[in-house]
């Protein structure tokens, strides 16, 4: 990977936000990547989607100008959103452009069509204000997960992201998923964790031949990005890789986990268990999802 190719990533960011607490951990997270890297920031907010008034006020048998407040009011609190991202990346020093969107039908979708490839990241809080669990993932950023083509950084905590977790099993999604990681790094000045998780059957079959494979994996990582000045970490672990990486996140006391994500099928889509899915609901650590790098 060469120092141009780095140089030219990440150059401009993608926040849609919804005035909640995990939206402006987003926000501050954008922030601190926009002074390191000088990308450029587009603050999203998406209004719900609503149906003429007359159609409201029919349906519900309820005068039309409920209907129209109802909206008006949406669109007041969307521009108190904006205008306090607006001043927030000002008191920063980080210019932004700022967009209004309503939603033809669902949220997800309509962030995903206004991205429509033109942006290197999104980044996106956890859930929105009604959800009670604070590391838990909300429907908005659930869809983003199974459609972005995109890197997508879900933000649990606000932090500097100077300790990296990079999790790689060989295939073509973990070593994108390295190689954007080692851009960040490069940037943000991170230090990098590699890791392998083996499974336990491979270890009690064979711990030589478990190791093996682990270090082959790495070293195929370490050749993938060239040369570094990042700081960079490896470590091989055993057992189910979605417990080994929240637990090594945890207690390393790491700011992001990154991880590859294979593309879906539209049948794949409706099936549970995907590596990067459940790292994403369980963890309480930042996590950036790579379908491939931009």
């Amino acid at each position: 990977m060469s120092n141009k190719m780095g140089a030219d990533y990440f150059k401009r960011l993608l926040v849609p936000i919804d005035g909640s607490r995990a939206s402006l951990m987003a926000e501050e997270t954008a922030i601190n990547i926009a002074k390191k890297t000088g990308a450029r920031v587009t603050v999203l907010h998406v209004l719900p989607y609503r149906r003429p008034y007359k159609e409201l006020a029919e349906e519900y048998h309820i005068p039309s100008d409920v209907g129209e407040t109802i909206l008006s009011s949406l669109e007041q609190r969307a521009e108190t959103i904006i205008d306090a991202a607006r001043a927030l990346f000002f008191e920063e020093g980080v210019k932004t452009e700022t967009e209004i969107a309503t939603a033809e039908g669902d949220i997800a979708e309509s962030i995903l069509r206004f991205e429509n490839n033109k942006f290197d990241l999104i980044l996106v809080g956890a859930h929105g204000e009604n959800e009670k669990d604070p590391y838990a993932l909300g429907s908005v950023a659930k869809k983003l997960i199974m459609h972005t083509t995109r890197p997508l950084l879900i933000t649990k905590q606000q932090s500097s992201l100077s300790k990296i977790l990079v999790c790689v099993d060989g295939s073509r999604n973990s070593t994108d998923a390295s190689k954007c990681a080692s851009i960040i790094a490069d940037k943000m000045g991170s230090k990098i964790t590699f890791l392998n998780i083996q499974e336990r059957q491979l270890r009690e079959a064979s711990l030589k031949t478990a190791k093996e494979v682990g270090q082959q994996i790495l070293s195929r990582v370490m050749a993938s990005i060239g040369k570094t000045k990042v700081k960079v970490d490896q470590a091989l672990e055993f057992g189910v890789p979605s417990n080994e990486i929240t637990e090594k996140a945890e207690h390393g006391n790491y700011d992001l986990i990154v991880l590859g994500k294979k593309g879906y099928g539209a049948v794949e889509r409706f099936l549970l268990g995907s590596v990067a899915d459940d790292v994403a609901q369980k963890s309480k650590r930042s996590v950036l999802i790579v379908p491939r790098c931009p």
